[in-house]
């Protein structure tokens, strides 16, 4: 009788199995970990990127607002003219070429514009979860708050008294010898030329009623300049923290 022997493999010990997993949770969480590091090094350089981009918005924001500020002052110093012009010519029917151009002058200033590319994306895609220094984002969403609050109130005060200060100015001006230089006018502006010896008739039906309305344009821009420059020092202090906190140059 044949006798069949069966080769039988050693059983393995309840060890190397724990061992065999041990190496295996191990490959599989260093894998996240390394993983988790990179994702995390990818969302550090961009939100530097981010804030390197929002401090040069910022700095063009500054330029903006110095080189804006001149055209507000000259409205104001414009309707100051004007008060000063009318108190010693109360009861005259005509006013000089530069009369004119300073109301005209009066109705309008430039408007401030932020550089807004960087905010955008910070809002729009998601991008302010990158910012991770709490002060940083606070006060980055506090200057976005104060300019969409100053755009909307500029376009308010703006849109009613340039409009209002036009047709004061439609209803003043009675004078038919003007139709020679609006022929003239081939510019963007309204100014006649300010060496022309003519003078202007005018009616004085609403010039009370108009002078009052500029006062209130003039408080409008004043409160329109105040605003717009702590806007400019609050633009400083922000790169200054973003400087500071990230590290920048």
């Amino acid at each position: 009788m044949e006798v069949h022997h069966h080769s039988h493999t050693a059983r393995k010990k309840w060890t190397h199995y724990f061992w065999e997993f041990l190496m295996l949770f191990l490959a599989v969480f260093c894998g996240f970990l390394a993983e988790y590091q990179l994702e995390h090094k990818i969302e550090k350089d961009r939100e530097k990127q981010y804030m390197e981009s929002m401090v040069r918005d910022l700095v063009a924001d500054t330029a903006s607002f110095n080189e804006d500020l001149p055209f507000k002052l000259e409205r104001i110093a414009a309707i100051d003219s004007l008060f000063d012009y009318f108190l010693l010519h109360k009861d005259e029917k005509t006013i000089p070429v530069y009369v004119h151009n300073l109301l005209r002058r009066s109705t309008w200033d430039r408007n401030y514009n932020r550089n807004k590319s960087t905010i955008s994306q910070l809002k729009n895609s998601g991008g302010m979860r990158l910012v991770r220094k709490q002060k940083v984002a606070d006060a980055i969403m506090h200057y976005d708050f104060e300019w969409e609050r100053g755009d909307k109130n500029y376009d308010q005060a703006q849109g009613l008294n340039g409009e209002l200060m036009n047709e004061y100015i439609r209803k003043t001006l009675n004078d038919y010898n003007l139709l020679p230089y609006y022929k003239a006018n081939i510019t963007g502006g309204a100014r006649l030329p300010e060496g022309s010896a003519i003078t202007i008739k005018i009616d004085t039906t609403y010039l009370v009623e108009m002078l009052n309305h500029l006062h209130k344009v003039k408080t409008s821009t004043k409160n329109q300049l105040d605003f717009y420059m702590g806007l400019n020092k609050m633009a400083e202090a922000l790169i200054t923290l973003i400087k500071n906190e990230y590290r920048l140059k």
